[in-house]
């Protein structure tokens, strides 16, 4: 903000003293009518009195000779001032042509006064200028702090702008802003609450019930563990919106990431008539493992409702970075794919769409955690999808 505050103050005073400038000149050359003159004391004045049978001598034209460049401006202005052997005179022309010399007399300089008057004039316009933008950008950088501790932890926000401030209409928006924003974000963990509760107590029954049945087929043992995987999701979820507003910290460690796709993978078993082809070529990688499992679940979850027979889960290393790549073998891409990493956007013309359109925007919210992207493409070999994830492996 210091930076900003000194770039326009400069670019202000420099484009005032222009103008006050350019103004004086154009005032001089279209207004002001100036008549030659030359500068005497009283004292100088009083003594060419005393002895002017000394100092006043008339001359005829013929009789002075003037460089060219002299002769002119005397010509035109009628005075001229000429320095002869150290002693200053000055030559007069009357109006039928006589001409008198006055001198030797002392004439007073321009004196330094001028250009005092001149630079104080200028320091107290910028002084002015200072004192009226100063007090705007003081204002402005409490909102620039505040709107930056607003980004770290939204909570309503207090500014200590006076009322008569320039800025106090934005000050009062912004907090306006800030309260609304907070209410919503409260909203949303009061939900995620009681989403956890109501979601818990009907997936309680459920594990009651099978624990009571007699029925101990794959089947059963696979609903257990898919209520299981429920409530592990529930909690990661819940964690997840905790993150998103950064109230927990969000670590990354070495995992073991083949692993980790492995156990994603099983648990979409039951997928009888899909075939899962896997080329896992990173074993350990950097991530938060809890968060890159949800991505993976997604992005298979995203390939079993399009693929036809094949899902290719492929996971390679480069120089720096890692890729976790899921391909299909479905129709492709929609036309507007790049608006299905957009919360509750779905393809268009997706006969196959369901749920709220949020499991790429979780992908892709997981990977910027990570400082990855997410690049969504037709595989040309398939001929269907192929999303994948790409991070860093710094592990930051």
């Amino acid at each position: 903000m210091k930076q900003q505050f000194f770039k326009l103050y400069l670019i202000i005073t420099v484009s005032l003293i222009a103008l006050v400038l350019a103004f004086g000149q154009l005032y001089n050359q279209f207004f002001l009518e100036q008549t030659p003159s030359i500068q005497l004391s009283v004292d100088e004045l009083a003594l060419i009195a005393q002895h002017k049978d000394t100092r006043i001598n008339a001359f005829n034209q013929n009789e002075l000779i003037l460089p060219d460049s002299l002769q002119a401006s005397f010509d035109r202005d009628g005075i001229i001032s000429v320095n002869e052997n150290g002693q200053q005179f000055v030559y007069l022309k009357s109006d039928n042509g006589a001409i008198q010399r006055v001198g030797p007399i002392t004439l007073i300089s321009q004196s330094k006064n001028d250009w005092l008057a001149f630079f104080a004039f200028y320091i107290l316009l910028a002084a002015m200028i200072l004192a009226f933008i100063r007090p705007v950008f003081r204002d402005l950088g409490l909102l620039q702090r505040a709107a930056y501790r607003f980004s770290k932890k939204p909570q309503r926000i207090e500014l200590d702008i006076k009322p008569n401030s320039s800025i106090a209409p934005l000050a009062n928006t912004f907090a306006h802003m800030s309260d609304r924003i907070t209410q919503f974000v409260q909203l949303h963990n009061d939900l995620s609450r009681i989403i956890s509760h109501e979601i818990r107590t009907p997936l309680s029954r459920m594990r009651f019930a099978l624990s009571i049945s007699e029925c101990e087929t794959e089947e059963s043992i696979q609903i257990e563990r898919d209520i299981d995987e429920i409530e592990l999701r529930l909690e990661q979820y819940l964690s997840f919106a905790r993150l998103e507003h950064q109230q927990s910290v969000f670590n990354q460690e070495k995992t073991n990431l083949t692993r980790l796709i492995e156990t994603e993978i099983h648990k979409f078993e039951l997928y009888k008539e899909l075939k899962f082809s896997v080329k896992l070529d990173v074993i350990n990688a950097y991530c938060e493992a809890s968060f890159m499992a949800i991505a993976v679940q997604n992005l298979l979850i995203n390939a079993t409702k399009y693929a036809k027979h094949t899902i290719l889960i492929h996971s390679a290393e480069e120089s720096d970075f890692y890729t976790i790549s899921v391909t299909d073998d479905g129709p492709g891409l929609p036309i507007n794919a790049d608006a299905l990493i957009e919360p509750f956007k779905q393809g268009e013309g997706d006969k196959l769409a369901s749920g709220y359109g949020l499991g790429l925007y979780i992908v892709h919210r997981i990977a910027s955690w990570h400082g990855g992207v997410i690049s969504l493409a037709n595989n040309t070999d398939t001929g269907g999808a192929e999303i994948a994830i790409r991070w860093p492996k710094s592990g930051k």
